[in-house]
């Protein structure tokens, strides 16, 4: 199994008159996140078919911060010159239930719910990946790790990391404005829960018996720029020559000896990886499956905390504490006046779909 595709994107958006456009909107972000600040509990808003949650901080150059299950959003209070009036990062799920170009398109067709012009897109980091069960990654490739830095070829590994005894990867550079990870993604799955990568493995022939090793790297703006990448459109039109750069001239695995560095030889299993092709296509069950790996993940938080309850309440049978919890949910959605159905329909309504 060889798999390339994108892990994170996130790119600004460059407003026609912005605060002009956005003042409608801005106003209610400013009502919902002081409220949320006065009540100590996050507010939520309706745009389009997705609900929003808003967050009662914001971050550096942006007031208000948004987001539901497939990406954050950010708007800046007023307009500045060196960073776009708008931020968003879509997320590791969103962009592998269909793809980065894909989850573009669908994303900015939500966007135009909000009936502005937008001038243009400038990317601010994306992160291209390479899964494959191929090949392992063990403590001595560290040695043999050469980056191009600053016009020198140099030995620069940041960060060793093990899982328990066993070694998982290590990171080369500081992330800005590039870094890479090299490390057991089977064991981080593992440990966040991701288990949805499982079927999206499965579905490009994965041998279940092997891990997978993930190579991946962090490119922000900086680094873009300099690469002639500004936009969402000139990344699509370069990811091959950027995977090229990356690959051949940022950083490679090679087999260290007497000679001078420039002269050691190049690792086979990292020819492998600079011949990665763009070839990642999202599979249409990838989107539930992914939902019922959230689902998996709820269902065993569920259960411990249900399992909590009957320690503590000294119940007979899990159909006692299920009483309880279920009157308990019950007053709850009294408490607030919402309805089961209404409160279903709401928390489905955080994720972005085709339709």
């Amino acid at each position: 199994m060889i798999l390339k595709a994108v892990d994170t994107l996130e790119f600004g958006l460059l407003i026609e008159d912005y605060y002009l456009s956005m003042s409608p909107h801005l106003e209610q972000f400013k009502y919902l996140k002081d409220k949320a600040q006065k009540e100590g509990k996050e507010q939520s808003i309706k745009i389009g078919e997705i609900e929003l949650t808003v967050h009662a901080t914001g971050q550096k150059f942006y007031a208000y911060r948004l987001s539901c299950n497939d990406f954050l959003i950010s708007f800046m209070e007023k307009e500045m010159s060196f960073n776009s009036p708008v931020m968003v990062r879509l997320l590791s799920s969103f962009l592998w239930s269909y793809g980065v170009v894909e989850a573009q398109a669908i994303f900015m067709k939500w966007f135009s719910t909000f009936s502005v012009n937008v001038l243009a897109t400038s990317l601010s980091r994306i992160d291209p990946s390479f899964d494959t069960d191929e090949m392992i990654f063990t403590q001595k490739d560290v040695k043999g790790v050469v980056t191009r830095a600053k016009g020198k070829t140099e030995h620069f590994v940041n960060e060793e990391y093990t899982y328990g005894r066993k070694f998982s990867g290590f990171t080369i550079g500081r992330g800005k404005p590039m870094l890479a990870r090299i490390y057991n993604k089977t064991l981080e799955v593992k440990k966040s829960g991701k288990t949805w990568f499982h079927q999206i493995w499965r579905d490009n022939n994965w041998d279940e018996t092997k891990d997978v090793w993930r190579v991946e790297y962090q490119i922000r703006r900086e680094a873009l720029k300099e690469l002639g990448i500004a936009t969402f459109e000139s990344f699509i039109e370069k990811q091959n020559e950027l995977w090229a750069y990356l690959t051949k001239e940022w950083l490679t695995l090679r087999n260290p000896s007497k000679d001078n560095i420039s002269r050691w030889k190049l690792k086979r299993k990292w020819k492998l990886i600079q011949e990665a092709k763009n070839d990642y296509v999202a599979e249409p069950l990838i989107r539930e499956t992914i939902k019922q790996g959230n689902l998996m993940r709820l269902l065993d938080q569920a259960a411990g905390l249900l399992m909590s309850v009957a320690a503590i309440s000294n119940h007979e049978s899990t159909g006692e504490t299920t009483k309880v919890l279920q009157s308990w949910c019950d007053s709850k959605l009294a408490h607030k006046k919402k309805s089961f159905e209404s409160e279903k329909t709401y928390r489905q309504s955080k994720f972005l779909n085709l339709n």
